[in-house]
């Protein structure tokens, strides 16, 4: 199998971990809460906030990984306008999870993710 581009592993067990090289994002396939619909959440983290996730029935690294390929260099972006030097920051929700929110200051937008667990920091 391949190389993923400018992601390199850094734990396998009990979760699998990357870390993209370029631009330091994090990529974790970790175990779900059981309040999720899906068992396992793929995510890419970008500063601590979550730029793309996907739930999986099984830890399928594979599928993971594919993921990881399309994304060579994941950024944090404004989805209102073409800036891509957005402030990001964070709440405290409760306890383990934090609320992770970003700004842009061009145009303003502000937006907020879902919870972030403490397995997706």
């Amino acid at each position: 199998m391949p190389r993923i581009t400018n992601w390199s592993p850094e734990s396998r067990t009990p979760t699998l971990a990357y870390r993209n090289t370029e631009t330091g994002a994090r990529a974790v396939l970790h175990r779900a809460p059981d309040s999720y619909r899906y068992k396992w959440r793929g995510t890419i983290l970008v500063e601590g906030y979550p730029v793309w996730s996907r739930g999986y029935e099984t830890k399928d690294g594979t599928a993971f990984r594919d993921e990881l390929r399309e994304r060579p260099a994941p950024v944090l972006s404004c989805p209102e306008c073409p800036n891509d030097d957005v402030l990001v920051g964070e709440k405290v929700a409760d306890g383990a999870k934090v609320q992770r929110w970003y700004d842009c200051p061009d145009c303003g937008y502000e937006a907020p993710s879902q919870i972030v667990y403490g397995n997706e920091r």
